[in-house]
């Protein structure tokens, strides 16, 4: 089995410095941090094709304070000074590569956040952030058998994000924003009488995870009946997945998607609007986030997760029951919306002003969120952000698909209670 890439960023000198300055009209002394990138890669870890989003010196460096706001950026680690200055606080460090794409080959994005430190006036310490693989790879191999049954064969896999084909030489990884992936493998055969057909096999992989490697090994004959395919997960604590796919041109009326056990399916809740920047309030105070109820039937909340990125994760605990097609505000605290229908999750879940990725997993097993009922990353291409003001849905754009692409989202215009702009708990403003 290979092995997945793990790069590491060390931030391996933190000085709190004493500033020089007039502490008669400021009080207080600044600290500062030194900051080192380190990049460890092995030789076969290259050799897979995993570096190809440059070195870790190309990646954004943010330092946020603990309270989710930026209190410094550096689009690439190469501008950092040797020492930057803070104010004593709290605070956490994410860096990430810049190239978190929907759906492309050879494009390994890798993101990693070190946890809360303080900085205080004369005092040392070191903090150490890991930047791992952040996006599901995928890679396709035809068998034997199919090679020599078949004069042309095609895999797409797709996301609700983005799609990629790998034809028959295709030898490159693709990678995704986790998200569930569909795969059709199309096989071309050449028949006695110089005609050709077509086989054609379907499944998925309903919850593929971050940091993991897909091998799609296809293997089909000529034979009627069922073919199958394997997907074999790069990591050994995770067992094999083998999927087995029915030959749709002879089996037609049976139903060949493989779905994971999980209460509810993707899709079936969306988050459409996102307050990640209140002015009427502080970030502390006044971040929420909407979901809404996407399916048929009535849902309870209960037990889902809501994770950011990998850092921050909170469990709903209570027994909340949503109906279809209405709205449900999670919040920070009581005062941060004024929405009948709400749920405060406390300082479990921050969300950064520049963006993050926002998602909603089944129940937990042993610590692990189940599989993902949907996922939004509100940092990405086309989303527009503004201080006091939430970014949402448009609603023409309710679906999954839609709800993950910064084109069907805005900022919206009608005020709510703190006196932000935003509409919590109800339909959102149209994106004109």
């Amino acid at each position: 089995m290979k092995k997945l890439i793990q790069m590491m960023i060390v931030l391996l000198t933190i000085a709190l410095i004493s500033c020089q300055k007039d502490e008669v009209i400021t009080g207080k002394k600044n600290g500062s941090i030194s900051v080192n990138i380190g990049l460890l890669i092995n030789d076969h870890e290259v050799n897979s094709g995993l570096k190809a989003s440059g070195p870790a010196e190309n990646f954004r460096v943010t330092v946020f304070r603990s309270d989710g706001t930026v209190a410094i950026l550096f689009e690439t680690a190469l501008e950092m000074p040797d020492t930057i200055e803070l104010e004593p606080g709290s605070y956490y460090v994410e860096a990430h590569s810049n190239n978190n794409l929907p759906a492309a080959f050879n494009n390994p994005y890798y993101y990693g956040v070190s946890e809360v430190f303080s900085i205080s006036s004369n005092m040392q310490q070191s903090v150490q952030v890991n930047c791992r693989l952040a996006n599901t790879m995928v890679s396709v191999e035809y068998s034997n058998n199919t090679v020599n049954s078949f004069i042309d064969y095609v895999t797409t896999v797709s996301s609700p994000l983005g799609s990629l084909v790998f034809i028959k030489d295709e030898t490159r990884p693709g990678f995704f924003q986790p998200s569930p992936l569909t795969i059709v493998v199309e096989l071309t055969s050449l028949n006695p009488d110089g005609s050709e057909s077509t086989k054609t096999l379907n499944g998925n992989i309903p919850n593929p995870l971050a940091g993991r490697h897909y091998e799609i090994i296809v293997n089909a004959s000529l034979d009627p009946g069922k073919a199958t395919f394997q997907i074999l997960l790069d990591e050994t604590a995770i067992p094999v997945e083998i999927v087995e796919i029915l030959d749709l041109q002879e089996n037609d009326d049976d139903d060949n998607e493989i779905t994971e056990p999980g209460t509810l399916a993707f899709g079936e809740l969306l988050i459409t609007e996102i307050m990640s920047d209140p002015s009427a309030l502080s970030d502390t105070e006044g971040e929420w986030i909407e979901i809404y109820n996407n399916s048929d039937r009535t849902i309870n909340l209960q037990d889902l997760v809501l994770v950011r990125e990998t850092t921050n994760r909170h469990t709903i605990g209570e027994s909340i029951e949503l109906l279809p097609g209405n709205y449900f505000i999670l919040e920070r605290t009581a005062t941060s919306t004024d929405a009948p229908n709400h749920y405060i999750y406390g300082s479990a879940i921050v969300l950064p002003n520049t963006g993050a990725v926002l998602s909603i997993f089944n129940k937990d097993s042993e610590g692990v969120p189940g599989a993902l009922i949907f996922s939004v990353n509100y940092g990405g291409a086309d989303f527009t952000f503004q201080a006091g003001a939430s970014i949402s849905l448009n609603p023409e754009n309710m679906n999954a698909a839609d709800a993950a692409s910064g084109s069907s989202w805005c900022t919206s215009t009608s005020a709510f209670s703190t006196g932000d702009l935003g509409t919590p708990g109800m339909i959102n403003d149209s994106c004109l």
